[in-house]
């Protein structure tokens, strides 16, 4: 039988607690490393209260700095607890082609689906704080400088934000469970931000990356959509800065819903075909028809039909992600060896008997104090971000 210390002694993969506390840290080291930033700005005589004046060269050391802070906080997590999150975040696991080329796709319905949300959410932040929010990035204007833009603005945040958000938070909530791993790791990374202007599309965009990452099993497939998200946004930009048309706001709106229902439309179908594609090159059967996907949409408004649904997608993520540390349940151990000890209670005498209820009782206790300092630590660790969103959004 397993006794207290052994558990506690045991790795069965990342906890809810592990995945919180990678996130305090992630802020911890961003905060730490701004010390270094200002630094540089003191010595190059650089104003950093103005965002949209600072240099381009200081935007891209900002950038890089940001993104080292995050691999490192990971790696100082990794450290202090014992376990090997940096380097169980899967991001060598391969890719074949049809799922690199569906990727970057992905990514261009997630903007047109999330987009006009995003600025319907930027409006009403206008309207009550009377200030438009913004990102507060440059990428320059010369063709050099954008092309190194993208390489500042796309590539190392693609990486770093993928190895703590998804390969770090989303892994390590997902003992919970896949879905819940999908709706919080996506409200955390909007709030980490700490910016209005992408907290909405941050949501949306961060669903869409947990969820390649889990039907893929790999990290770069997350990696790959967030920075094909990000290059179509610089890209946007360039196409878009000496663009002056005028439409009227009912036009604007009608172009918004146009745009999203598209990209919801599209998005759910690409999801679906991505999954398909992991499975067949997990060589699992794939036992749908190809009218499933108007099968799960009729019963997406019953109780039962949503209970359904979240089971298969559930069943779906867990033998796709193929996650060793998924199979392991603490109390079905503890169930299975009580049920043999009762079995061998006669042989071993009532007095063994009555000290094996005792451990089998206070390991019940130690998970169920796990599970409770798992829930407090993620209530903690949203409560810090959503305190930083809100000052900076005041």
């Amino acid at each position: 039988m397993k006794k207290i210390e052994d558990i506690n002694k045991s790795y069965f993969g990342p906890r809810v607690s592990d995945g919180a506390g990678v996130f305090v840290a992630g802020f911890v080291f961003l905060y730490i490393f701004q010390v270094v930033l200002l630094l540089i700005a003191y010595l190059t005589g650089v104003d950093i209260n103005n965002l949209e004046t600072l240099p381009i060269w200081f935007s891209w050391v900002m950038l890089f700095i940001n993104q080292v802070a995050l691999v490192l906080a990971v790696a100082a997590y990794s450290g202090i607890a014992r376990k090997p999150l940096l380097r169980e975040c899967r991001i060598e696991r391969k890719l074949n082609y049809k799922q690199i080329l569906i990727l970057p796709v992905i990514a261009i319905f997630g903007i047109l689906a999330f987009l006009p949300l995003a600025q319907g959410f930027v409006q009403l932040v206008t309207l009550i704080t009377k200030e438009t929010p913004s990102v507060g990035i440059s990428i320059g204007t010369k063709w050099w400088e954008v092309l190194v833009s993208i390489i500042f603005v796309c590539v190392f945040p693609a990486i770093g934000e993928e190895i703590l958000f998804r390969g770090c938070v989303a892994r390590s909530l997902k003992r919970k469970n896949y879905l819940f791993a999908i709706l919080v790791s996506g409200f955390m990374f909007s709030i980490f931000h700490g910016n209005a202007a992408q907290t909405v599309h941050q949501f949306f965009i961060g669903l869409v990356f947990a969820y390649v990452y889990f039907v893929t099993g790999s990290l770069l497939a997350s990696i790959i959509c967030h920075f094909s998200n990000n290059a179509l946004a610089v890209l946007f930009d360039v196409i878009l800065v000496n663009v002056d048309v005028q439409i009227s706001n009912g036009a604007l709106i009608s172009i918004y819903v146009v745009m999203s229902i598209v990209g919801f439309v599209g998005l759910y179908f690409l999801l679906r075909y991505i999954m398909k594609l992991s499975k067949q090159a997990k060589g699992i059967e794939n036992t749908t028809d190809k009218m499933a996907w108007a099968k799960d949409l009729g019963k997406a408004f019953t109780a039962q039909g949503i209970k359904d649904n979240y089971n298969r997608l559930e069943n779906s993520l867990k033998s796709l992600f193929d996650d060793p540390c998924d199979g392991i349940n603490l109390n079905g151990d503890i169930q299975i060896e009580n049920d043999n000890l009762q079995a061998d209670s006669f042989a071993t005498g009532n007095q063994d008997n009555q000290l094996d209820k005792l451990l089998t009782e206070a390991n019940k206790q130690t998970i169920k104090k796990r599970k409770t300092f798992d829930l407090y630590s993620l209530i903690a660790a949203i409560g810090i971000a959503l305190a930083v969103w809100i000052i900076n959004l005041l």
